[in-house]
């Protein structure tokens, strides 16, 4: 009676879990993880249950790692069985993990989970099935928070396993281990002991046969109330992810390729979910998350408070220039796209006589000066050391670099406006200044006019 009654505790604790978080619909196809250890066991006794009141169907997934040598292949001998008895379809895969880790560049332990997942997948779209269901329990998901933590995650990290993600569903998160060990004892099930957890190789089994065993002879429900948490935290970052949202659409600032943000309306924005603007920002232009670490949202903060034309380089090929206006993240291929597809871009000029009264329009791209004040050859570059204009009548120059940072030309466009220059002495910095030196005057006896075509000219519109 004890043991039926334990049964029906465990059974009932999860199926009361699922209804909390609308994991599974009546009539579902089930795609499960089946490695053959206590909690994956447990997992499919529970579903096979669901199977009668619910009327779902399961369909099991071993992956044989290829690791453990006759260990693992008795690990698989022992699903197929499993299944055979309790009618479950069981698909197998045999996959060299050693091998995959080499081919991905990772651990073993990262290649192990995503060829399980990838396996889980295949099946999963193979056979039509809806959801697909992993036994990770209430120590796994404080493991997995613990393991967040040590590495320096934030709020999202906090969340540990998910009791939802997508299709992705973890119906034993509610219970901990001892908890179904104990349940499958007292029915008579058996399980397969997976030896290498118990060795301390991988980080995962460190935290579990180190640190939960010393949290747990502080407090045995250390597991449980870590779990609570995580939960809290899942409620805390639902909110913050809403919040960073509109922050985003009042401080960022979309651009050809990448996105600007702008320093100003940054400012505005509660500490807290800066570093959480930024990161968004970054995982979108980088299209990915993986290797994006808390320094790189760090190192973005930091070039906010720098000065303007400073540049960081970030995974993915990204870089983060700083300009007048803030923070523009964009892929370097971009910035050499947009260099690329400028068309060519020219001058002309007419050299004719001055004649008294003659107005002349203010027209972007089409210039007028002093013919006689040209001491050498009138050439179209960009900018050079020892450039300089001459910027008021008395004739105070100033260098370039002094006038761009003036006028709060972004460093990184500096370097692609076209300038007529006479030798070191610029002219016309096109879209921008005419040199003052060089100007009409009434002492003025032959004019040459400049005329701008092809390309974008510069970056203005004046």
């Amino acid at each position: 009676m004890a043991e039926e009654k334990k049964r029906e505790g465990l059974q009932k604790k999860v199926e009361s879990y699922l209804r909390r978080w609308n994991m599974i619909e009546r009539g579902e196809h089930i795609v499960a993880g089946i490695s053959g250890g206590a909690d994956s066991v447990c997992l499919l006794f529970v579903l096979l249950s669901l199977q009668k009141t619910m009327g779902i169907r399961v369909t099991a997934v071993h992956v044989n790692h290829m690791l453990r040598g006759e260990a693992a292949d008795a690990d698989e001998r022992f699903v197929e069985e499993l299944c055979r008895q309790q009618n479950v379809p069981c698909r197998v895969f045999r996959i060299d993990v050693a091998k995959e880790a080499e081919k991905r560049k990772c651990s073993q332990e990262e290649a192990g989970r995503e060829v399980r997942r990838e396996a889980m997948r295949k099946v999963m779209v193979e056979e039509h099935a809806d959801k697909i269901a992993f036994a990770h329990h209430q120590d796994d998901n404080a493991e997995t928070v613990i393991m967040n933590l040590c590495r320096g995650s934030r709020v999202k990290g906090m969340r540990g396993i998910l009791p939802v993600s997508g299709e992705l569903i973890h119906p034993l998160l509610c219970v901990g281990k001892a908890e179904i060990e104990a349940a499958l004892k007292e029915q008579g099930i058996p399980w397969r002991i997976d030896a290498t957890n118990l060795e301390d190789a991988y980080t995962r089994n460190r935290i579990r046969n180190r640190v939960m065993k010393e949290l747990n002879e502080i407090n045995p429900g250390t597991a449980e109330h870590i779990s609570r948490m995580a939960e809290k935290m899942s409620e805390l970052w639902e909110y913050m992810e809403a919040e960073t949202g509109t922050y985003i659409k009042e401080c960022v600032k979309e651009t050809d390729g990448g996105k600007l943000i702008r320093k100003a309306e940054l400012e505005r924005v509660p500490k807290v979910f800066r570093e959480e603007v930024i990161r968004s920002v970054l995982c979108e232009v980088c299209a990915g998350e993986k290797n994006l670490r808390a320094v790189h949202v760090q190192d973005i903060h930091g070039l906010i408070e720098k000065q303007p034309g400073r540049s960081i380089s970030l995974p993915y090929g990204v870089r983060a220039l700083r300009t007048y206006e803030g923070v523009l993240i964009q892929k370097k291929e971009k910035m050499g796209e947009q260099l690329e597809k400028k068309p060519e871009i020219g001058f002309k000029m007419q050299v004719f006589d001055r004649r008294e009264g003659e107005k002349w329009p203010d027209t972007p791209y089409t210039k007028w000066f002093d013919y006689d004040i040209i001491k050498g050859r009138l050439v179209m570059r960009t900018r050079r050391e020892g450039d300089y204009i001459t910027v008021t009548a008395d004739g105070k120059r100033q260098t370039l670099k002094k006038f761009f940072i003036n006028q709060k030309v972004p460093a990184g466009k500096r370097d692609e406006i076209p300038l007529i220059a006479d030798g070191n002495e610029i002219v016309w910095i096109v879209g921008y200044r005419q040199n003052k030196a060089y100007q009409i005057t009434e002492r003025t006896v032959k004019i040459v006019q400049i005329e701008i075509y092809g390309g974008e000219k510069n970056g203005r519109d004046n």
